[in-house]
């Protein structure tokens, strides 16, 4: 924590203002005491974190903490001077005693009372759900924002997620993701966020000072950017088929058995109705072309036993995440999200010519499914799809 309570009552934050020169006389002349359980702090200086105060015995007090990182302390820093800026009142690490969390920045604007988080390290999705339900009670709208350090692009539009990412995803409930940079003092924001592979991922990317917003909410409601993925995921698909994994997953291995024993097709030439790219399929943890790809299958074999539908197909999503062959990537994923991936899917394929509709709600596979035999038509085909 950056603050605590003097002898003679007064609270003495630490800010960049106060030297460590003059914070060792303070230390050497001064008793300190934590502003919520009032037992004694001590004052660290060291070299590798920050300098903060720190509980000098073992307690339950919910601000006993270790210091930040000097990047995570630069952040809050630096993102209160902005929205000073704009003409705002933030604090600092204000606790929220009724659900005793204490977030980085809060700040009024308008008649909304915002809850700034700077996270920089990883951190659970329990955690995350909790955290931002108290910010919730408390009347607070949480703002979740990823330190850059946590930021890795693999190429233009091609980058790299670990759970902090699926995390904040999760509780942003908007498909967009918001870092910040304190050292370039930039925003950067990925939205048309579509899953590959668990490792890659392709999204737009938009990056601006922090200069560009005038208003907390432009901040919030950025406009997506305008730059279309067709030819990064196309690239992807092309890789795969090039270049497919040398490592699967048990759930990759026994869709490649599948489609070599029902559908005479080697992996690398999967249909291209198998890579079809969904922002809202971020909830399934498997591969594009697995969850597709099992979807996939049980059409061409209920060919002509009854139309496709959305509740069959749900169905089916449900007894593969049941039998461990698709692996959904929360726990507590509702059957809206997977009906809202469905009806994505069944509208994409019917783009593609897979899938035509009958009448209101049902669909049936269309007859010229002819299995890719070599890489040339692969190819040739997906760009056609794809571009």
């Amino acid at each position: 924590m950056n603050a605590a309570i003097m002898e003679n009552g007064k609270l003495i934050r630490i800010t960049h203002h106060l030297t460590k020169r003059r914070l060792q006389h303070v230390r050497a002349t001064c008793k300190f005491y934590c502003p919520e359980c009032r037992q004694e702090v001590q004052l660290k200086l060291g070299e590798h974190r920050v300098y903060h105060f720190a509980h000098i015995q073992l307690t339950a007090c919910p601000l006993a903490a270790s210091g930040e990182t000097a990047y995570h302390q630069a952040g809050k820093a630096r993102m209160k001077e902005w929205l000073m800026k704009i003409g705002l009142d933030p604090v600092l690490e204000k606790y929220v005693s009724e659900v005793q969390q204490r977030p980085d920045v809060t700040v009024t604007e308008g008649d909304i009372n915002y809850a700034m988080e700077f996270q920089c390290a990883n951190i659970s999705q329990q955690e995350l759900h909790k955290r931002t339900e108290g910010l919730k009670r408390a009347g607070l709208y949480p703002i979740w924002i990823i330190g850059a350090n946590r930021f890795k692009r693999l190429s233009s539009q091609l980058f790299s997620f670990s759970s902090i990412h699926w995390g904040i995803l999760r509780q942003s409930q908007k498909n967009k993701l918001i870092f910040y940079c304190p050292i370039q003092h930039r925003f950067i924001h990925l939205d048309q966020i579509v899953v590959f592979q668990p490792t890659k991922i392709c999204a737009a990317i938009t990056v601006r000072p922090a200069s560009a917003y005038r208003h907390l909410t432009a901040l919030l409601t950025a406009s997506s950017s305008k730059d279309l993925l067709h030819n990064q995921w196309l690239r992807c698909i092309q890789q795969f088929r090039q270049r497919p994994p040398r490592i699967l997953s048990n759930e990759s291995k026994r869709l490649r058995h599948i489609f070599y024993e029902h559908h005479q097709t080697a992996f690398p030439f999967l249909p291209a109705a198998l890579f079809i790219p969904l922002t809202e399929a971020y909830i399934f943890a498997s591969p594009v072309y697995v969850w597709q790809g099992y979807l996939y299958d049980w059409m061409i074999r209920k060919k002509g036993t009854g139309p496709v539908t959305i509740q069959r197909l749900i169905k089916e999503i449900n007894r593969c995440v049941q039998t461990k062959e698709v692996k959904l990537r929360y726990a507590n994923v509702t059957i809206e999200e997977i009906k809202e991936v469905i009806i994505s899917y069944v509208n994409g394929l019917v783009k593609l010519g897979f899938l035509y509709m009958t009448k209101e709600g049902h669909y049936q596979v269309t007859a010229n499914q002819k299995p890719i035999r070599t890489a040339a038509e692969a190819l040739k085909r997906d760009a056609f799809l794809f571009h």
